[in-house]
């Protein structure tokens, strides 16, 4: 058993950030999913909505939870709600630094158990930018995270490509997690926008990435998948394919697209042990680490037995519940 199981995939929530974001948008500051997703799967998020967010601002409970589950550190990553890219771009730095001073504050009452990424005000790159330096000198956090797409612009998109270069520079991840995906038009019914909609808004993201030259002009630059990488894993043989056949797809970006994957680490989030082997075996080694999506219901229950059913290796197993990430977050 390695020294610290490290749960990479862990919500926090800002209750002052979000008290004063309610005041700027009552409906943007509480809305997860864009218009579309159905009244059914909205009354029920309402409903779950008081527990989550307990469990994502108490953190005396989110560590007893995380130590019931069998793990000894979480990586605080802000939920999405947390973003905040509607607001103007002033009031969005206001908030990303409560947010951040929030986590740093959590982090250091609790250095032992837990580590804290940054949220940025990508409305605007400078701004989110000068955020990003502050959090990770400053305040010591030890990444950042950022959605899928910022108000629907592609994260190819040269505005952002400045936010690249110096996270590169600052040598530290980029948690991506999906939000407001593509289509979601069309998956309002049964809760598709979660169980479809963000593995493939995920998918698109990451060949974005790939397909835009992001990662030749920033070879080191480091991206960290929610939701095992999404369907990146299983669309791979078909980007590859594409690409080969469809100038597009090459004219932006100098290599075969699986050249890519030393860029990305995914979580284990997969719900079943033969799919989180498949998804193991395609990744490059050292690039797989333990998740859970805290506190949501579509978070993994057992994270540990996950892996452990998954993995006889015990060296394999160690490198997956902490090695991988601590490599990938600079840890001693």
């Amino acid at each position: 058993m390695t020294e610290k199981i490290i749960d990479g995939h862990r919500h926090i929530t800002c209750p002052e950030a979000m008290k004063i974001a309610s005041k700027l948008d009552p409906k943007k500051s509480s809305d997860f999913y864009p218009p579309g997703v159905r009244e059914a799967s909205a009354v029920i998020n309402r409903k779950k909505a008081p527990e989550w967010s307990r469990k994502m601002s108490d953190l005396e409970e989110n560590i007893a939870d995380l130590l019931a589950a069998g793990m000894d550190m979480g990586v605080l990553q802000p939920n999405p709600l947390n973003f905040c890219h509607w607001a103007e771009p002033g009031e969005g730095a206001e908030l990303a630094r409560m947010v951040n001073e929030y986590t740093a504050g959590g982090v250091r009452q609790h250095p032992d158990r837990l580590l804290g990424l940054a949220t940025v005000p990508l409305q605007d790159t400078g701004l989110a930018i000068k955020e990003l330096v502050y959090a990770v000198r400053e305040l010591g956090l030890r990444g950042v995270v950022i959605p899928s797409n910022v108000n629907g612009h592609g994260l190819d998109e040269e505005q952002f490509q400045p936010f690249f270069r110096e996270t590169e520079q600052l040598d530290v991840p980029i948690f991506i997690h999906p939000h407001y995906p593509a289509g979601a038009e069309r998956i309002g019914n049964y809760y598709l926008i979660n169980f479809i909609g963000y593995p493939m808004e995920s998918t698109i993201t990451a060949a974005q990435l790939a397909f835009g030259g992001v990662f030749d002009r920033c070879p080191n630059l480091k991206i960290c998948l929610m939701h095992a990488g999404g369907a990146l894993p299983f669309l791979l043989g078909r980007l590859e394919h594409g690409q080969s056949v469809r100038q597009e797809a090459q004219e932006h970006c100098k290599h075969p697209f699986a050249h890519y994957l030393k860029n990305f680490y995914v979580d284990t989030i997969t719900f079943r042990a033969d799919t989180l082997r498949f998804v193991l075996d395609v990744m490059p080694k050292g690039h797989v680490f333990t998740g859970t999506d805290y506190p949501y219901d579509m978070a993994d229950p057992d994270p540990v037995a996950s892996v452990e059913a998954t993995v006889r290796d015990a060296t394999l197993r160690e490198e997956i519940f902490g090695r991988n990430l601590s490599a990938v977050m600079g840890l001693s």
